[in-house]
């Protein structure tokens, strides 16, 4: 199912915390989080909650500017969201669950290399969020804020 309010909402507010307009804490606190489009709620989870410390309010500008690698990885979060396409990687479940995050502190990282195995039978992990990189090499050939 894809919302394409809460997409574009968020779409919006990656933007603007990524190019350092908003804050951390404005940030978060207009996250469509509630949204039932498994995109959402993904790439917050396992990509933008990472890209910010909520102990103190601060921009994404100066020494807390984000690197040019990681300005890549969120313009193709913004670019998936701003697609009509369904969020295709497979849940992780079971021993990639909830209880990975836990595996990955109590193993000092040693079950990554299996995770990594696991997602890669599913799809092209380079190009996470989109599963496919025809789909990612067509979405740029339609960049949404450019035309």
């Amino acid at each position: 199912m894809v919302d394409r309010i809460a997409r574009d909402r968020f779409a919006e507010l990656l933007r603007h915390y990524a190019a350092g307009l908003i804050s951390n804490d404005s940030f978060e606190d207009n996250l469509p989080l509630k949204s039932k489009d498994r995109a959402v709620n993904t790439i917050f989870w396992n990509g933008a909650w990472m890209l910010y410390d909520d102990t103190h309010e601060y921009k994404l500008s100066g020494e807390y500017r984000l690197s040019k690698r990681a300005k890549r990885e969120v313009a193709r979060w913004i670019l998936f969201l701003k697609s009509d396409l369904e969020y295709e990687w497979p849940p992780i479940r079971g021993i990639y669950g909830f209880p990975y995050y836990l595996l990955i502190i109590l193993t000092f990282g040693l079950i990554l290399p299996f995770v990594k195995r696991y997602l890669r039978k599913a799809g092209d992990e380079e190009v996470w969020p989109f599963l496919r990189r025809t789909d990612y090499d067509s979405a740029l050939a339609n960049p949404p804020y450019l035309n």
